[in-house]
């Protein structure tokens, strides 16, 4: 995912209209076997006309559109961003940093433009049915079933981006990307064979960071637009966890049980040396058959675990006090410290 600061930006320069540097058509000799993220050193020859560059990369010459401030004879560092229907470049670094208008391409305006539009469902749900705990047991483990949402929410594709540069430094497997709603789509099934596999990503990829169709068109659900219509909901929801720092869920928790689920987090605004005060939060609401209607607030700080539980029904208040005790000692033997505990009705 982008980090959080991008987005406002974003969303100042989306009208920018200056291009990522790309190959021109009649670039001679174009540059081959280049993969996408690839990075490659080039040399800025001279200017052939306002905005036009002759640049040499890996050995061969190419006629390449940059920003107005870069002269000849700079040394400029490119990124492959797409091999397809062109080859188009991003600008990593140079001599003469570019501005932030300057680096403002398609895919970005896009994310803006997403990010300006309201959420149609700020919840993001359980795909399919299965339930996070299925097994026969009745009664769940606790630690497998929080090792369960935990999994639940890393395949909901709110993490995706992060994910995926775990699988070029070999932490995460493709078949593990291929789980994900950003490519559940492909219809490919798992596991995959190797070539599989690499024309899948490579397909992903490219269609990702294709950056010369028009945003006004990706937005509208244009057919060629890079972000399935499906996946735009999802892509909101991203926006919206890095810009507010909260996410919701909605999904059964064992079946036949549904329950909601947010997590919020304190926006990094505060000085450094107050950095250890940052506080996350979670809420859980559950309609459970024999204790009825019940809402948990856990507050995490360094000073430790604020909790308040609530209940409908004034019996399940009552057995939620009996069992305070029970709970604090459990917490201390797992090395968490109780700060404080309100049991209320609702």
């Amino acid at each position: 995912m982008l980090p959080a600061n991008v987005i406002s930006a974003l969303q100042v320069l989306s009208n920018s209209g200056k291009p990522l540097a790309t190959a021109t058509p009649n670039a001679p000799k174009p540059v081959t076997n280049l993969e996408l993220g690839q990075q490659l050193q080039g040399a800025v020859q001279d200017k052939i006309s306002e905005g036009l560059f002759r640049v040499q990369v890996a050995g061969q010459t190419l006629q390449m559109r940059l920003p107005g401030n870069i002269q000849s004879g700079d040394a400029i560092r490119l990124q492959v961003i797409s091999l397809q229907p062109k080859i188009t470049f991003g600008m990593v670094a140079s001599t003469n940093p570019l501005s932030t208008p300057e680096q403002i391409g398609t895919a970005a305006r896009l994310l803006s433009n997403l990010a300006e539009r309201p959420i149609e469902r700020p919840v993001v749900q359980q795909l399919g049915n299965k339930a996070v705990w299925s097994a026969e047991q009745q009664v769940p483990d606790t630690k497998l079933l929080a090792g369960g949402l935990r999994e639940t929410l890393g395949k909901s594709g709110l993490f995706y981006e992060s994910h995926q540069a775990q699988w070029v430094r070999g932490e995460r497997s493709i078949n593990q990307l291929l789980e994900e709603p950003q490519n559940l789509l492909t219809g490919k099934a798992l596991p995959l064979s190797a070539a599989d596999q690499r024309a899948v990503i490579d397909k992903i990829s490219t269609a990702q960071m294709q950056a010369d169709i028009p945003a006004q068109a990706k937005v509208a659900g244009d057919t060629a637009q890079p972000i399935a219509k499906e996946l735009v909901n999802l892509v909101q929801q991203q926006l919206h966890t890095l810009e507010q720092h909260h996410l919701a869920w909605m999904g059964q928790v064992w079946p036949g049980q549904q329950m909601q689920w947010e997590i919020q987090g304190q926006p990094e605004r505060q000085p450094r040396q107050q950095q250890d005060e940052r506080q996350w939060s979670t809420e859980m609401e559950l309609a459970l058959p024999r204790l009825g209607d019940v809402h948990a607030r856990l507050v995490f700080t360094e000073s430790g675990l604020r909790m308040t539980l609530r209940a409908v029904d004034p019996a399940t208040v009552n057995l939620f006090n009996r069992a305070l005790p029970g709970l604090k000692n459990s917490l201390t033997d797992a090395g968490i410290a109780l700060a404080a505990a309100v049991v209320e009705k609702s």
